[in-house]
């Protein structure tokens, strides 16, 4: 989740509400047997998703992600986020829409992300809690 998280910080999560767009959620990482996954919220139940020309388009809606700002300014040869539909990744099988009680999550270091690209849609069920506060490590 570079440059939005890095290693050592310290996330509180809220492990009641529902995650929202655009919210950072922990999740079990599902080709990794007692890992757990950290990303960002991109498509809700019902959602069509794509990105061209490294914009994000939800539901034929143009979004702007200004939490990656600093890092499309770094990319020199071609963009941060890859031109994608939903029914063109493989990890996906072909849905044209973000099924029922599932999410499609993205990190925020696009790159080398392992997310709903490559692992698929994440079940709702599975979503241990919402990211509410993250800061660097705590002193004792």
């Amino acid at each position: 989740m570079d440059p939005t998280l890095h290693d050592g910080e310290h996330l509180f999560i809220n492990k009641l509400s529902t995650p929202k767009r655009f919210d950072i959620i922990v999740f079990p990482a599902p080709d990794e047997k007692g890992a757990e996954y950290i990303k960002r919220v991109i498509g809700l139940p019902g959602d069509k998703v794509e990105y061209k020309k490294d914009t994000l388009y939800i539901n034929g809606k143009k979004y702007d992600e200004p939490y990656l700002e600093g890092e499309k300014e770094k990319v020199a040869n071609g963009y941060l986020t890859n031109n994608f539909k939903l029914e063109d990744l493989p990890a996906v099988k072909n849905a044209k829409v973000v099924p029922k009680n599932h999410l499609f999550v993205l990190g925020d270091n696009r790159r080398i992300s392992k997310d709903s690209r490559y692992i698929g849609f994440i079940s709702e069920d599975d979503v241990i809690g919402k990211v509410i506060s993250f800061g660097s490590s705590l002193k004792r």
